[in-house]
């Protein structure tokens, strides 16, 4: 009467050790299988965040123009037209008088100016190069965002496949369960089980149900979780299903990743084109210390009809050209001003790229001594779960010999399962610490394009 549930737990092993490779299927519908790959490409593309933040990349780009430093001359257009109806009463020192009533007049004109500031300190040089550093600052700060999204889309996905792992075992369990139950009955019937041994059976097997309906909302949450990363609509469907392999690089180094963190870390990038804007508007400021030499041109035309007066008719076209030079003696020292500013300011960005340099390297430190423990666990939950499953071998025997009870194999059967739960969590855990550490040298998005 044991054979069953021997099949049914060594079943149980064998699913179990084979779990890092495949899931058995899910008993909800299941339409396809999500590919990591393809689930950070499709939330890179559709996710709210990182299309607010490739735009933003846009617009700093489009501030960068010679028109917008300055370089550019400025043209302005202007035209006009009045009409005047008029009534007067005139008279002359001869004595002679004149009388107009409704005289109607009317005066056109147009013209175009031009101001070209062809020297002012060299601000113009300045300005496109701030424009450019930050654009440059903002498009590490869109590098960054995606870091962050990729490493959270990476995170859930392994999540769902966690659980779904999880579920698949909790499954088993419940299968076990049920043939104990069946067993205990069945022996109960010939006097070889009590009722409480049958009582307790049951409540064993309610307790695991209750662990897969309890897993199952655990699943479902993840995918909506991972649903929501991806950019998918709100009630999007969670019928999918994960690859459930974790696979952990193992052979992160920690000297390459903080040499390629300094080298190519958003976050210092970032920092470092503040740095960068931040002398270039130095440079700006110290253009209020030059004079301005513009040069100016205009071209008008006008024309006059009316019925009254001393002109009938009349039709200018003026051309006017020059240039001019402006020098601020005495702003109050405001230039003085601007400019103490402007060096404080430039002074904190180095200051800020130093602390942001020491940042990052802690963060690494932390990261990858995390990342080798999280190594260690594997390994260590890996034996665990090899003395748990002889142990299950040697329970199985026992259990047939009658030297011990359904009780006593429970026991061995949570261990078990709880020893897979370890090493799921574990391998879970150690992926995350690669992720993170992939994301501060700035290799991740690099990796996912690439590959490893």
């Amino acid at each position: 009467m044991t054979s069953p549930l021997r099949l049914a737990l060594s079943s149980l092993v064998v699913a179990a050790a084979l779990f890092p490779l495949s899931v058995p299927a899910q008993q909800s519908p299941v339409r396809d299988t999500l590919r990591l790959e393809a689930a950070v490409q499709q939330a890179l593309e559709e996710n709210p965040q990182a299309r607010i933040a490739r735009r933003e990349v846009d617009i700093a780009e489009n501030n960068r123009s010679v028109g917008n430093a300055g370089f550019l001359p400025t043209v302005t257009g202007q035209a006009g037209y009045t009409e005047t109806i008029s009534t007067s009463e005139q008279t002359f020192l001869s004595g002679e008088t004149q009388s107009t009533s409704g005289a109607q007049s009317t005066q056109a004109n147009a013209g175009a100016d031009l101001r070209w500031t062809v020297f002012d300190g060299l601000r113009p040089f300045a300005t496109y190069d701030r424009l450019g550093a930050e654009r440059d600052r903002q498009a590490a700060a869109t590098e960054e965002q995606l870091g962050v999204l990729a490493a959270d889309v990476i995170d859930t996905y392994y999540e769902v496949a966690r659980r779904q792992q999880q579920l698949a075992v909790l499954r088993e369990a419940v299968a076990i369960s049920r043939e104990r139950l069946r067993i205990v009955e069945v022996q109960r019937e010939v006097g070889a089980a009590s009722d409480l041994a049958v009582r307790q059976a049951r409540v064993d097997l309610n307790a695991d149900s209750a662990a897969v309906l309890r897993q199952a909302t655990e699943l479902t949450n993840a995918k909506s979780r991972l649903n929501r990363l991806l950019g998918r609509s709100e009630g999007a469907s969670t019928q999918f299903a994960v690859t459930s392999t974790i696979e952990v690089d193992t052979a992160l180094a920690y000297p390459s990743l903080r040499q390629t963190a300094f080298d190519e870390s958003p976050a210092l990038t970032q920092a470092r084109e503040a740095l960068r804007a931040a002398r270039a508007q130095q440079r700006a400021v110290r253009a209020d210390f030059f004079p301005q030499i513009d040069l100016t041109a205009g071209l008008g035309y006008s024309q006059l009809d009316a019925e009254s007066g001393f002109l009938q008719e009349s039709t200018s076209t003026d051309l006017t050209y020059g240039a001019s030079l402006t020098f601020d003696l005495f702003d109050g020292l405001n230039r003085v001003r601007r400019s103490e500013n402007a060096e404080i300011r430039t002074t904190n960005a180095d200051l800020a790229v130093e602390d942001v340099r020491s940042e990052l390297g802690t963060a690494l430190t932390s990261a990858f001594e995390r990342y080798r423990n999280r190594l260690r666990l594997v390994e260590l939950e890996r034996q665990n779960r090899a003395a748990v499953q002889a142990n299950v071998d040697v329970a199985l025997q026992q259990f047939e010999l009658g030297t011990i009870t359904s009780v006593e194999l429970r026991e061995v059967q949570e261990q078990f399962i709880q020893a897979e739960s370890r090493l799921l969590t574990a391998q879970f855990e150690a992926k995350q610490a690669e992720v993170e550490l992939l994301r501060l040298s700035g290799r991740l998005l690099d990796r996912l394009r690439t590959g490893p």
